[in-house]
């Protein structure tokens, strides 16, 4: 958390409320620009292309995506040179397998070369995610991707399940903006009720439900797992669903089918899963039919790698000049699509399940439930290259935090502090500290519950 995220979360409500609007107003201006107008009506259109029309328009986008890498990312270059390979002879797109995989690794050990030096600094900014393998990794992106770009594409898809721009939404998101009740806040530019996942808990449940039944939202986005855990109060106790949803969107965790099923008996609403990443270098959508994964075809090529019933996803922006990923293994498995379903997403599918980021819920000292993105949002400031972590719940309130850390460079009492913050002084924590803890598939899971459910 910064100092301004800490001056804001600690401020009296009313304070709060008025930074986070200004905030708010600012970001929409950013969002809903006038590239957004421009980029959105042009993806729209692109809804009524015919598959070979979209093909050769990813011929075309990559072909320039690569020619724009050799005049101006020393990597690619000297790599395009060093294997013979030619942008500008490209005619197919199954030619890019020439080219090797790049890596997280690679990315750490090379960002020197792998952004356009002559772009100008106003036009990107520097980012950070852990993604799913856990490591911290840092990336460029465009402003123009960032906000306009990519407010198109999740709009385009809002639009399949009939959401407009600024229709009323609630977002339960990860960003801390608040210590204290209550729990939420209302964004007038964008007709948003915030609300913070990290305090959902048995004891604030109903309010944030009844919040939400008087907001009377049109759709609702945010973490699968704090969406199913309102789901499954509202079932266990027989309560009514808010009126009036048309769609529930989940993002940034891995949407169990079971989970799913949950949330739609509840809410009385679809539930449809985003798939992407941090880098923002592609992103897909579960169609309406549920036909499979939706993939923006102008954001990102992806191809799928390996013959077993999950492969690797590997994927080339289209949209970011400055640092382009070309061929970026994002250590996910997806189930590729065998039958073509039939559908009315002209757009292509290439699979039906992902296998990302799968963490658990774990308990506090005082049986409270927290969500693995309270964690994970608490700990991933203090992560550094080549760090990772993995909080092992043993007990009701005994817990292992399993450290990856070969150059010694994370403030262990600092990650063990912010612990107890969140799960309670009165529990017990051992640190451990692991050559590896990356799982099976070159993931880790950040959170993990080894006692099951507490009563």
């Amino acid at each position: 958390m910064s100092r301004l995220e800490s001056i804001v979360a600690s401020a009296p409500a009313f304070a709060r409320d008025a930074f986070i609007n200004v905030y708010g107003y600012w970001l929409r201006r950013q969002r809903f620009s006038a590239k957004y107008n421009e980029f959105f009506e042009q993806v729209m259109r692109n809804l009524i292309k015919t598959p070979d029309e979209i093909r050769q328009e990813q011929l075309t986008l990559l072909k320039g995506n690569l020619i724009h890498a050799n005049d101006k990312i020393p990597y690619y270059r000297e790599m395009f040179r060093t294997i013979g390979f030619y942008p500008s002879d490209l005619t197919s797109l199954s030619q890019l397998s020439a080219l090797p995989v790049l890596t997280k690794d690679v990315i750490r050990e090379n960002f020197d070369l792998l952004y356009d030096k002559s772009a100008s600094e106003r036009t990107y900014r520097l980012h950070t995610t852990s993604g799913s393998t856990g490591q911290k990794l840092n990336f460029l992106l465009p402003t123009e991707l960032l906000y306009a770009k990519n407010t198109a594409f999740t709009y385009r898809f809002y639009a399949m399940a009939g959401v407009m721009p600024m229709d009323r939404r609630v977002t339960i998101g990860g960003r801390r903006f608040t210590h204290k009740p209550p729990y939420w806040t209302y964004n007038r530019a964008e007709n948003q009720l915030l609300m913070s996942a990290h305090h959902l808990s048995q004891r604030t449940i109903d309010g944030y439900l009844a919040q939400i039944s008087r907001f009377s939202p049109v759709f609702i986005q945010g973490h699968p797992s704090a969406i199913y855990y309102m789901a499954d109060h509202l079932l266990r106790l027989g309560l009514k669903a808010p009126k009036g949803l048309k769609a529930i969107f989940t993002t940034g965790e891995t949407l169990t089918e079971e989970n799913r099923l949950i949330i739609q008996e509840a809410f009385l609403a679809p539930v449809y899963q985003q798939y992407g990443s941090g880098e923002s270098c592609f992103s897909a959508q579960e169609t309406p039919d549920r036909a499979g994964y939706a993939l923006n075809y102008e954001h990102g090529l992806v191809e799928l790698e390996g013959t077993g019933d999950f492969r690797d996803v590997i994927v080339t922006s289209f949209q970011n000049p400055v640092m382009p990923f070309i061929r970026y293994r994002l250590c996910d498995l997806v189930r590729p699509v065998v039958h073509s379903a039939k559908t009315s997403i002209p757009l292509p599918i290439l699979f039906d399940q992902v296998i990302g980021r799968i963490d658990d819920c774990i308990y506090s000292s005082t049986g409270d439930m927290i969500l693995p993105v309270t964690v994970r949002m608490g700990i991933k400031p203090m992560l550094k290259e080549f760090t990772n972590y993995q909080l092992v719940q043993t007990g009701p309130k005994e817990f292992e935090l399993k450290l990856q850390d070969p150059e010694l460079q994370l403030d262990e009492p600092a990650m063990v502090a912010e612990l107890y913050r969140i799960l309670g002084s009165d529990i017990r924590i051992e640190v451990l500290r692991m050559d590896s803890i990356m799982s099976s598939g070159g993931k880790v899971r950040n959170v993990v519950n080894d006692i099951g459910k507490m009563t």
